[in-house]
């Protein structure tokens, strides 16, 4: 075998396995990844290495998530992770390899659906898993049967996780399941309201969805377009069971529970746990017995008997029947992403498969299933199965054969009991009119039986039944018979089936109808990452919004404390200035009062010196016997008196200089006060422009973010719509393939009919030709040239039945033709008409979104002026109480300088400056 040794680059050499690239099991829905069968090379366990192409890192991002999550997940029902590794630009994620293979898978390779039991283990098994996931906060979100893998023990393991993260309660809605089948009606909502979120709920829906298909192969409304499926999810009530009288009533009873619209009151799987159709199940033998007989020997055997076809030209030979031996069959491990088409192995001839041995009892025998000699619910029960008779010829009568059919032949075999002319093959349809005369022999009773047998086989057209020619065509049968062992018991299962033509054009379907997955799958992966896109350009841009904000804010703040510091520090510098020019002034004019009081004084002694010589010279004028005693006592007068007006004269001036002092201590003291009212107004002043210019910027960074958000959200919504109508382009190109395959497929049919009509009636009209020409034999009556009347007026009336069966056919064409267009047309009205509301209720939603984002906006305005009032008045308060702290000080300065004498080196007290950004 070809094998490739893989290089690990996420890992370690320990976790290096061999890939075998010859073992392409199955390719994504998307065509994104295959799987490969791998190989540990030392341990030799086996692993399934799923091989995604990427081409940028954006694309390797979000595989990522699967990977983290398998990688958290340790659950005996969910697959395990081995390992990734990063290879020749792929990625390559190896997981638990399950031999038995998808569910899905082996449901075609068996050619029927699973039964009850199987289904209760699976189900029994799925939920335990999901209660798991639940309690980690992870939703699946694409639970389907070609995610339940089985293992070769018996039990299943849920793969593909691409659900939310650890951590996330809610999801926003994914690529998950396209075709619309396991979507829960909340997560479908998603599609034009991404905000909604849904919980864990939908993957309880999900599994409902997957027993369903589970018991009927495919999932309820699989023969619809994938995207009216969503409106059927979205609008009608909840899928059921198509034969409901086949499965037990707890197994209804648990779908109706699992499948509520509602998710509020949609069950857990906790919940469901204990609901009685899963509580019971302790065994998984009917799982083992399932994988046992899908992987089984198969002898398969074809019969061919059909009869030959008699024409004018040519005639054709049945070919001698085939039997040959095929390898056990092996089911892929992962299926293929979205939906199946409808089983093209499946029965399609009316007249169903041919059915042998004992009848099946579990109820599985549905239109268009093969049928099984043993009990498939029961194959434990080897002995029961080993007496089973060999398969026979004989024929179930298929669901659209009329009863009355038996009475025909009867009628045949006793008109033509002893003739020559072999019977022809049962004639399906309705009673012959001559039934109850067959015993008659006359002419017109032989008419009545030709006319009779005209209108059973017209009648058997205009139905659409199967003819003659049908019957002859539609012999070939397959027959499978599967040899496999449980328990130490060997089990043998035949089954047959019809081979239908229509198998290559079923195959067709199904290659178009992924084909349509992957179209669909590829434009929604580009939206998801042209959202992811977008969503991160707007954070990038909120980020660089608010980070402008702060730094426009801090600018700001900067800008105003550094005016207010210089502020103050000018006034400090002025206030020193003038304290200097009141030292010095004062110096100064103390000096020049001095000076002028040391010539006043100087003044005043030469004032007191000529005053002394005036009382000397009053002296001098008495008498010389007076003089002497006068002179003595006016001396003391005047040295006294001039005593005391010198320390007058003293005082006053230093009295003079104190007043002179003072004065300009005050005034100094005036100055100062008036430049420090100056200053705290000038900073008040500016301490409010400072929070009036914070609260604008907040204003107007509040309106700026306002108006960015709700262009991101116009932004999300145009991006929305962009999608939805390239989504729409694309439903419309495929719904008109659609409808041109359906117009094509009605062409080839008629056109085979049209052509197939004339060989059919050249046979029926031998047959009957040689029919009436035995019952004239029979019943001979006149001569003979009478009889060649009869014969040629027949032959006459058989050309006009049949130009008239050619015309009705011509008819029934055009009408089956103007209904396919008619349907066709339906169909798209009715996808535009989707499409018209899924866009209308995207704008509602918009409009809606964009008026609530304002009424939040405006409602966050009021809130923030309301609280700016308190935060004004706050800022009012504190500087109305620093202006009467100053003035406070200001007045016990006063009083402390009316106490005491002012220093000349006394500076004055300046308020210190708090900031106000608390505030």
């Amino acid at each position: 075998m070809q094998h490739q040794e893989c290089q690990p680059v996420l890992g370690n050499e320990n976790t290096a396995f061999l890939v075998y690239l010859a073992r392409r099991d199955v390719q994504g829905g998307d065509g994104s990844h295959f799987v490969l069968q791998a190989k540990n090379k030392e341990t030799g366990a086996l692993a399934a290495a799923k091989v995604i192409e990427t081409k940028s890192e954006d694309e390797l991002e979000d595989y990522m998530v699967e990977i983290e999550i398998l990688a958290t997940c340790n659950h005996r029902h969910i697959v395990k992770l081995l390992g990734a590794f990063y290879w020749d630009g792929k990625l390559w994620i190896m997981i638990e390899f399950c031999p038995g293979g998808a569910v899905d898978a082996t449901m075609l390779e068996l050619d029927r659906g699973l039964t009850e039991p199987q289904i209760q283990v699976i189900c029994r098994q799925m939920l335990e898993a999901l209660h798991y996931l639940h309690s980690k906060k992870i939703i699946h979100r694409d639970l389907k049967a070609g995610n339940v893998l089985l293992t070769q023990d018996g039990d299943i393991k849920l793969g593909e996780l691409p659900g939310t993260g650890t951590g996330q309660a809610l999801a926003r809605p994914s690529s998950s399941s396209l075709g619309g089948r396991p979507m829960a009606p909340e997560v479908v909502m998603c599609e034009t309201m991404k905000d909604t979120p849904y919980d864990y709920k939908a993957d309880i829906w999900s599994l409902g969805i997957t027993l369903i298909e589970m018991a009927q192969i495919e999932p309820p409304h699989h023969e619809l377009n994938p995207m009216r499926v969503l409106l059927k999810i979205a609008k009608s009530d909840p899928p059921t069971l198509s034969c409901p009288s086949k499965w037990s009533l707890e197994f209804r009873d648990f779908l109706k529970t699992a499948l509520d619209k509602n998710p509020e009151t949609r069950p857990s799987a906790a919940q469901l746990l204990e609901h009685p159709f899963v509580s019971k199940v302790t065994s998984n033998r009917a799982l083992r017995e399932l994988v046992a007989e899908a992987k089984a020997e198969v002898m398969e055997e074809i019969e061919d008997s059909r009869d030959e076809v008699e024409d004018d030209d040519s005639s054709e030979s049945a070919s001698p029947p085939g039997k040959h031996k095929r390898d056990p069959s092996e089911a892929s491990q992962l299926s293929f992403d979205g939906e199946k088409p409808p089983d093209s192995s499946l029965a399609k001839a009316v007249n169903g498969p041919v059915r042998t041995g004992k009848e099946t009892t579990d109820g599985q025998s549905d239109k268009g299933k093969p049928d099984i000699i043993s009990q498939p619910g029961q194959l434990g029960n080897s002995a029961e199965r080993d007496k089973q008779p060999r398969p026979g010829s004989k024929e179930r009568k298929s669901i659209g054969e009329r009863p009355e059919s038996s009475h025909l032949e009867n009628f045949m075999e006793e008109k033509l009991a002893n003739g020559s002319l072999d019977p022809p093959a049962p004639f399906p349809g309705s009673r012959s009119k001559g039934d109850s005369d067959s015993g008659s022999t006359s002419a017109s009773e032989s008419m009545d039986l030709t006319i009779s047998l005209s209108a059973d086989l017209s009648l058997n057209r205009e139905s659409g039944s199967i003819s003659l020619k049908d019957s002859r065509m539609h012999k070939k049968t397959l027959k499978r018979t599967r040899k496999f062992v449980v328990d130490g018991v060997e089990v043998s299962v035949t089954t047959s089936k019809i081979i239908s033509e229509d198998e290559k054009k079923d195959e067709e379907m199904r290659f178009l109808r992924r084909q349509e997955l992957r179209e669909l799958r590829l434009l929604q992966k580009e939206e998801h990452r042209n959202q992811a896109q977008l969503n991160s350009k707007h954070q990038l841009q909120l980020e660089q919004m608010l980070r402008r904000f702060e730094q426009e804010m801090t600018t700001k703040k900067k800008f105003y404390d550094t005016e207010l510091e210089n502020l103050e520090r000018q006034q400090k510098q002025q206030i020193e200035k003038m304290e200097q020019d009141h030292s010095l002034r004062r110096r100064e004019e103390a000096k020049r009062i001095r000076l002028e009081q040391e010539r006043d004084h100087v003044k005043f002694l030469e004032q007191l010196k000529q005053m002394k010589k005036e009382v000397k010279n009053e002296v001098e004028k008495l008498p010389r016997q007076q003089r002497k005693g006068n002179m003595k006592v006016k001396m003391d007068d005047f040295a006294q008196k001039k005593q005391t007006m010198e320390q007058e004269f003293l005082a006053k001036q230093k009295e003079d200089l104190e007043l002179a002092m003072k004065n300009i201590t005050a005034q100094n003291k005036k100055e100062i006060c008036d430049k420090e009212r100056e200053c705290l107004n000038k900073k008040q002043q500016l301490m409010r422009d400072r929070e009036a210019c914070i609260w604008d910027l907040e204003e107007h960074q509040q309106q700026e973010k306002h108006q960015l958000v709700k262009q991101q959200l116009k932004d999300q919504y145009f991006l929305q719509r962009h999608e939805l109508l390239r989504k729409h382009e694309k439903e419309r190109e495929q719904m008109q393939r659609y409808n041109q395959r359906m117009l094509e497929q009605l062409k080839i049919r008629q056109q085979q009919e049209k052509a197939r009509l004339p060989k059919i009636q050249r046979s029926e009209g031998k047959t009957r030709m040689a029919m009436y020409k035995k019952s004239l034999h029979i019943h001979s009556s006149g001569s003979a040239s009478e009889q060649r009347e009869k014969i040629k007026q027949f032959a006459q009336q058989e050309e006009k039945r049949q130009k008239a069966e050619r015309l009705h056919q011509q008819q029934k064409h055009e009408t089956q033709m103007k209904d396919m267009q008619a349907q066709c047309e339906s169909n798209t009205n009715e996808l535009q008409q989707l499409q018209n509301e899924k866009c209308h209720l995207l704008i509602e939603h918009e409009t809606q979104k964009l008026k609530s984002l304002d009424e939040n906006h405006n409602q966050h305005m009021k809130e923030w002026r309301d609280k700016l009032r308190p935060r004004k008045k706050a800022l009012e308060d504190e500087l109305n109480q620093k202006k009467r702290e100053q003035e406070m000080f200001f007045k016990l300065s006063e009083e402390a300088d009316g106490q005491m004498p002012a220093s000349p080196t006394k500076h004055a007290k300046f308020v210190p400056f708090s900031s106000a950004e608390s505030s």
